[in-house]
């Protein structure tokens, strides 16, 4: 397999993962230094506990939750990604929100350096 057919593999875990409902198998996807700017504007964090609280604190607020890739783009151990959010909030509301992410990873397929482009305050019922 090639690096871009690996990294496209990586790309998709990190989606499956979000879809999971599991804040601790997405935090996986991350290296245990990595850093995440996610969304842009939020304060950056830094390491897998760090990340393993925003997957929580994120998620807390879904009954499901999952980020749904539109397009991908990747080169070596880089990528991008246009993305849907589709989620079911505690309250039982569908909501649905867009952004693009930027992904660096080692050649383990862990992230190293997220950064994400997106409104939470942009989030629409479906």
């Amino acid at each position: 397999m090639t690096e871009k057919n690996n990294t496209a593999t990586f790309v998709d875990r990190y989606f499956q993962a979000t879809q999971s409902n599991d804040a601790a198998t997405w935090a996986a996807c991350f290296a245990s230094d990595a850093t995440v700017d996610d969304p842009v504007g939020s304060p950056p964090i830094k390491g897998t506990d760090a990340i393993l609280e925003r997957g929580k604190e994120f998620m807390t607020n879904f009954q499901t939750v999952g980020l749904y890739p539109e397009y991908v783009s990747v080169d070596n151990l880089r990528a991008a990604a246009k993305w849907i959010g589709r989620g079911v909030t505690k309250e039982g509301n569908s909501v649905k929100f867009e952004g693009i992410n930027f992904f660096e990873f080692d050649e383990t397929g862990k992230i190293t350096n997220l950064v994400g482009f997106w409104n939470p305050a942009d989030m629409n019922e479906e």
